[in-house]
């Protein structure tokens, strides 16, 4: 069978919907890509593959990868076979409690595998999401977000406990601060955060707090904390109505050019390119396609 990308137009159509799940079975391969939102995949019939961070994961039915927002990835699809694809809006992760937080553990993707680290029933999660998705009964998108809201509190939580896998009982005691840490510096990343403050609200030493961080998220706190800030600044580039200059200011940057010159290093483009990208693919939509498949 011939690939075509013709569904490639389908990846951002998703209205205001926080979450959208789309039964696909095309034989579609997708080309170099990325999202402003979350995505699932989960294959039902066949395998699915997909290039992450030049590596190729092979996706079999009753596994499912997780793809954050923001990461360039290709898809390549068999000739035939069903998978879902289920697309998060950022609001769903940092509406979730501690969730936003442990977004580090999320990148550049999550392959879960049945006794590999899958948490116990997440696939059945997302199927209670298809499922209320397709019946559609009141309160259906309710529904919905609060399943694969549980889905990715599991998956989070078994993220972080496996990043603790090989920590000293002192070390896992402390866990529970750090989730307190992670999402204070989520919810603060706009402002101007220092080493040493947030050292002090975590009640440690500013050189034992900077080396238990690094343990325990496999980076410094300054590339945490940017990491937090640049996913606030794709999120504010999304809405088009917000000028450059606002998306600077709001993520707590001083001047445009350090915007610019900061956003450029990280993520390949300046941030009028990024957002010209992410316009071209949401215009390219016609407004009476059918968002029935990816």
């Amino acid at each position: 069978m011939e690939k075509r990308f013709a569904s490639l137009r389908q990846l951002d159509r998703h209205g205001s919907e926080q979450i959208r799940v789309y039964p696909n079975h095309q034989a579609d391969d997708y080309p170099a890509h990325w999202h402003m939102k979350y995505e699932i995949i989960l294959p039902v019939e066949e395998s699915y593959s997909a290039e992450v961070d030049n590596r190729r994961y092979e996706i079999l039915p009753g596994e499912v990868l997780i793809i954050p927002s923001g990461v360039v990835h290709e898809i390549f699809a068999p000739d035939q076979g069903l998978r879902y694809i289920i697309m998060v809006n950022h609001e769903v992760i940092y509406a979730t409690e501690g969730l936003g937080g442990m977004q580090h553990l999320f990148y550049p993707c999550v392959h879960l595998r049945p006794g590999q680290g899958m948490p116990e029933n997440a696939v059945e999660y997302l199927w209670q999401a298809i499922r209320e998705h397709a019946d559609k009964n009141l309160l259906a998108q309710a529904a919905v977000t609060a399943w694969v809201r549980l889905f990715l509190i599991h998956v989070g939580r078994a993220l972080f406990r496996s990043n603790a896998e090989n920590q000293s009982e002192h070390r896992h005691q402390m866990n529970g601060s750090f989730l307190d840490i992670y999402a204070y510096i989520t919810e603060h990343c706009s402002e101007k955060l220092t080493l040493e403050g947030v050292a002090a609200y975590s009640g440690y030493s500013k050189y034992h707090f900077s080396r238990i961080f690094k343990e325990h998220t496999g980076m410094s706190f300054y590339d945490f904390y940017l990491r937090q800030r640049l996913l606030l600044c794709r999120q504010l580039l999304s809405e088009m109505s917000l000028p450059i200059t606002e998306v600077a200011s709001r993520s707590g940057f001083g001047s445009l050019a350090t915007f610019n010159r900061v956003f450029k290093q990280y993520e390949g483009v300046t941030p009028t390119q990024y957002r010209q990208l992410w316009q071209q693919r949401q215009v390219r939509v016609p407004h009476d396609t059918p968002p029935d498949d990816k």
